[in-house]
Parts: C-alpha cells; sequence; structure tokens
C-alpha cells in the first residue's frame, strides 16, 4: 500500500477526522484531502511539506520517516541503491588458483576485453551525466517558490486584514525578517523591489535572515509562509516585533506606511472552488 494511503488507513482506524486536524492545524480542507489522494501537485510547492509535516504530526506518525517517503515520491531525492554482487561458483573455486595463473597476457591484452571495459566507462560517464543533468537547479527552485502579486488576486482572498500604529518610531528603521522554512520573499517600493529565496537544504544563519533600511518611502512585504517567521522593526531607540501579528499558513502583504507610520497586514486564504 503506498505511504499516503496507509496513513489514511491509520488516520480512520485511530478515528481522527480531517475537520479536527484542518481545526488544530487551520489548512484547508482541499489540501488534507489532497494529501491521503497523493494529489501532492495540487498544493503549492512552498506548502507541500509544511502541509505534510503538520498532517503527520497530528496523526501520530513520524515525520522524518514520513518526510522521506515524501521526498521519494516527489522523485526530489536519488537514494543511493545497494547493489548486491553475486558470486559464481567458478570464481570460489578458482580461488585456489596461483597469482601466475591468473595473470595472462593473452587475457589482459584480449580484443573484446578492452573494448567491453571502453564500453562500460563510456556508460558510466553517460550515467552521471544524467543524473547531473536531471538535478534541480536553483533557477528551478526559484520559480516554484517565486509568488506574484497575480498570483494573489487569482487564487487567493483577503482573510483579515489591520493596521498597526507604529508612531513612536523614527527614520531610519532597521527592518529585520527571518524564515526557518522554506520560503519567498519580496521587498518592493513603487519603483524597484528586492526577492529573497530560502531552500531547505541552504537554510543556515546565513541564508536565512536578512535586514534592509526603511529610510521613509513606503514600501511592501510579500511572504508567502509567515509560519515560524520573524518581522521585527527596530530603530535607536524602539523596537516592535511583529512575529505574532503576521502568523498565516498562506501568503501575507505587509505595507509599511510613512505617513502617518503605520504597518498594514493583510492575511489570504484560498479561494473557495
Amino acid at each position: 500500500m503506498i505511504f499516503y494511503s496507509r496513513y489514511k488507513k491509520f488516520r480512520l482506524e485511530n478515528k481522527i477526522s480531517l475537520e479536527d486536524i484542518q481545526r488544530r492545524t487551520k489548512i484547508d480542507l482541499i489540501s488534507l484531502k489532497a494529501i491521503e489522494a497523493g494529489k501532492f501537485s495540487e498544493i503549492s510547492n512552498v506548502y507541500v511539506r509544511l502541509f505534510f509535516k503538520a498532517y503527520l504530526k497530528e496523526i501520530g506518525i513520524d515525520i522524518d520517516e514520513g518526510i522521506e517517503e515524501l521526498d521519494e515520491f516527489l522523485n526530489q531525492k536519488n537514494p543511493k541503491k545497494k547493489v548486491r554482487v553475486k558470486k559464481n561458483k567458478k570464481e570460489d573455486n578458482d580461488k585456489s588458483l596461483k597469482f601466475v595463473d591468473i595473470i595472462n597476457t593473452d587475457t589482459v591484452f584480449n580484443p573484446n576485453i578492452l573494448i567491453g571495459s571502453v564500453i562500460f566507462i563510456i556508460l558510466i560517464l553517460l550515467s552521471f551525466a544524467l543524473n547531473n543533468s536531471s538535478t534541480i537547479s536553483d533557477t528551478d527552485k526559484e520559480n516554484e517558490l517565486r509568488i506574484s502579486k497575480s498570483d494573489i488576486e487569482s487564487i487567493y482572498a483577503i482573510r483579515t486584514q489591520e493596521i498597526l500604529s507604529e508612531e513612536t518610531f523614527s527614520f531610519p528603521i532597521t527592518i529585520r525578517f527571518k524564515s526557518n522554512n522554506e520560503n519567498y520573499i519580496e521587498y518592493s517600493d513603487t519603483e524597484s523591489g528586492k526577492e529573497y529565496f530560502i531552500f531547505e537544504d541552504k537554510n543556515t544563519a546565513q541564508s536565512n535572515s536578512f535586514s534592509e533600511i526603511w529610510n521613509g518611502d513606503n514600501k511592501t512585504f510579500l511572504i508567502a509562509n509567515t509560519v515560524d517567521f520573524e518581522l521585527i522593526l527596530y530603530s535607536e531607540d524602539t523596537f516592535s516585533d511583529l512575529s505574532d501579528s503576521i502568523v498565516n499558513d498562506f501568503p501575507v502583504k505587509v505595507d509599511l506606511i510613512a505617513d502617518p507610520l503605520s504597518v498594514s497586514i493583510t492575511k489570504y486564504i484560498p479561494k473557495k472552488r
């Protein structure tokens, strides 16, 4: 039985409903049903592993084991296969041969053996090249993680919106943000913008934490995933931690407004189909 069907059976046997999981995790039922049907392509790549981990935790399955099965299913890993070498009887019988009997110049320089060896080496090189070509590049990963404003408009609806006053601050203000999950962040104004990509396999202190200086122009953060995400504003004598205010299972837009000095937080959820 394939792993997602096995997990569904385990959930049903333990009388855990998808509605209970949805209520505790805030993951929509459509995504939960997609997980149990193995239709992971119907879930945004940013959230697949995150939702699957939460699902495994709720039903009581070992998370590491489940993620390994998911990765194999999605061909995100190329596990090394163990090659079992079967000895033939002739090899065992030939152990009694003397070394001088084994080293035979006719055998070593046999054209058929040389040609076979060359073909074998070529096949190994081709296999190596094909494996390398199948590796997902950083550009491919970036395209999978990226969420555009048009995606927000077409896929998501506004869940909540609130404005927080930050009038105690004075410019310049340092904005520090950090993501402990695979993520995409766009930081922009009316004229230009920056993109930040955080990959799970490169998630280190140097690659998942960033800072920007806000000098007074209106700015916008578009964050794909704010679970386990830190967003902190601070100036010379003022500090504000917005991390709890922006938590959402889906994208969040944070508008930094210069006049009056405030922060607008818009949380999104998928549109109902």
